[in-house]
C-alpha cells in the first residue's frame, strides 16, 4: 500500500466519522437543521432519523473503505481521491437530508410550537467587550511564511529546469513539471493566502451575530463567549500547523529535503495535531459552543427561541434574510459561519469571488495549481 492511498483511507475514516458524529455535536434544539422547541428535542421521529442517519452513513463509509482498499491491493491501482471523497460526502449530505425532511415534516405535523412563547435574545457585552482574538498566536505561523519565503529566494536560483510536484498530499519525486516562478513558490503562495484568510476571519467571526438562546440568554451567551475564544486560538494554531506543513513540502519541492515517505509523514504532523485539536474541541464545546460550562447563570426562561426555519435552506446550510443586518452568521451544524444572502455585502464578496475565478479561467491572472 503507497502512502497516497493510507492517506485516502485516512480521509475516508475522517469525512465518516465526522459526519457520523454530526448529530451527537448538534445543538438538541437544532436536530438535522431544523428548529424545534426544547421540551420536542427527545421526540420519536427525531430519534428515528438520527438512527437511520448514522447507521446509512457507517454503512456508506464502511463501503467506500472495502472499495479503495480492494482496487488498491487486489488490483495495484488507486481511485483518484477527487473522484471518492466527493462521492462519499455527497452521499452522506443526501442521507443528512432526508433526515431534515422527516424531522420537518414531524415538526409540521405535530404543530410542535403550538403554546410556545417565542423570542429572540441579545447580548450588549459582546459589543462593548468583544472577544478579542490572541493576535500573539498567529506570529509562529508568520515566521513560518517568512523563513519559507526566505528560503525560496536563496534557493530559486539555483533551482534545476523541472521539479517533483505535489500529488495530492505526497510531493511524487517522479512527477516533475518545469521550473516557474508559480511553480516554486506556489506553496509560500499559499502559506501568505492561509495567513491573511486567517487574520480576516480572526477580525471578522467576532462582529459576526452571536448564537443565543431565548430560552437561557445569560447562559448561552457566556457559553458562545467561551467558544468564540476557543474557536479564535484553534484558527491561529491551525494556521501554524498548515504553514509548517507546507514548509516541508516546499523543501521537497525544492529538492533540499528527500521526498520519502519519512519525510513526508514528518511534515504532516503539525496538519495532523490540528485536526486532532478541532475534533477534541468540537466534542467538548458541541456547535456553537453548546456543551461548554455556563458558569453559575440559572436564566430558565419560559420563552422559546423564534422559529427561524423559513430564512434557512439546504438543511440550514444557506442563510437569507433580508430584514437581518448581520452579514456573517453562525451556520446550523459544525464549527462554521455563514454568510447572509440577504445582505447586499455578502453579494459584493461573491461577486470579487466569482470574478477572481473568471479572471483565472481566462488566464488574465494565474493561481497556483496542484501538479
Amino acid at each position: 500500500m503507497t502512502v497516497s492511498t493510507f492517506l485516502d483511507l485516512a480521509l475516508i475514516a475522517l469525512i465518516t466519522v465526522t459526519f457520523w458524529s454530526a448529530p451527537a455535536l448538534a445543538r438538541p434544539t437544532l436536530p438535522f437543521g431544523v428548529r424545534v422547541p426544547g421540551r420536542r428535542a427527545a421526540e420519536p421521529a427525531i430519534v428515528r432519523a438520527r438512527h437511520r442517519y448514522t447507521r446509512g452513513v457507517a454503512l456508506l463509509g464502511a463501503l467506500t473503505y472495502a472499495v479503495v482498499g480492494a482496487v488498491s491491493l487486489g488490483f495495484g491501482r488507486e481511485l483518484p481521491p477527487a473522484l471518492v471523497l466527493p462521492i462519499l460526502a455527497a452521499c452522506c449530505c443526501g442521507l443528512g437530508y432526508q433526515a431534515h425532511r422527516a424531522v420537518a415534516a414531524a415538526k409540521r405535523d405535530g404543530d410542535w410550537y403550538a403554546g410556545t412563547r417565542q423570542a429572540v435574545a441579545t447580548d450588549t457585552s459582546l459589543r462593548t467587550d468583544p472577544v478579542r482574538p490572541q493576535w500573539i498566536l498567529l506570529a509562529p505561523a508568520v515566521a513560518l511564511l517568512v523563513l519559507t519565503a526566505g528560503i525560496g529566494v536563496w534557493r530559486y536560483g539555483a533551482l534545476p529546469p523541472t521539479l517533483p510536484t505535489p500529488n495530492d498530499l505526497v510531493v511524487d519525486a517522479g512527477r516533475r513539471g518545469t521550473t516557474t516562478f508559480a511553480a516554486a513558490f506556489a506553496t509560500v503562495i499559499a502559506q501568505l493566502v492561509l495567513v491573511l484568510l486567517i487574520g480576516l476571519l480572526a477580525v471578522a467571526l467576532p462582529r459576526a451575530r452571536p448564537e443565543l438562546d431565548a430560552a437561557r440568554p445569560a447562559g448561552s451567551a457566556a457559553q458562545y463567549r467561551a467558544y468564540l475564544g476557543g474557536v479564535l486560538r484553534l484558527l491561529f494554531v491551525s494556521a501554524c500547523g498548515v504553514t509548517a506543513s507546507l514548509l516541508v513540502i516546499s523543501l521537497q519541492v525544492w529538492e533540499i529535503l528527500p521526498a520519502t515517505v519519512a519525510v513526508t509523514v514528518v511534515g504532516y504532523l503539525p496538519l495532523a495535531a490540528a485536526t486532532v485539536a478541532w475534533a477534541v474541541f468540537a466534542v467538548r464545546a458541541g456547535d456553537a459552543g453548546h456543551r461548554l460550562p455556563a458558569g453559575e447563570t440559572d436564566d430558565e426562561s419560559p420563552r422559546v427561541q423564534r422559529d427561524d426555519d423559513r430564512h434557512w435552506y439546504a438543511a440550514g446550510m444557506i442563510y437569507l434574510n433580508r430584514r437581518d443586518p448581520a452579514v456573517l452568521v453562525h451556520r446550523r451544524a459544525g464549527a462554521v459561519w455563514t454568510l447572509n444572502l440577504g445582505h447586499p455585502v455578502s453579494w459584493a464578496v461573491l461577486a470579487a469571488i466569482a470574478l477572481v475565478a473568471a479572471l483565472a479561467g481566462f488566464g488574465v491572472i494565474e493561481l497556483p495549481t496542484r501538479g
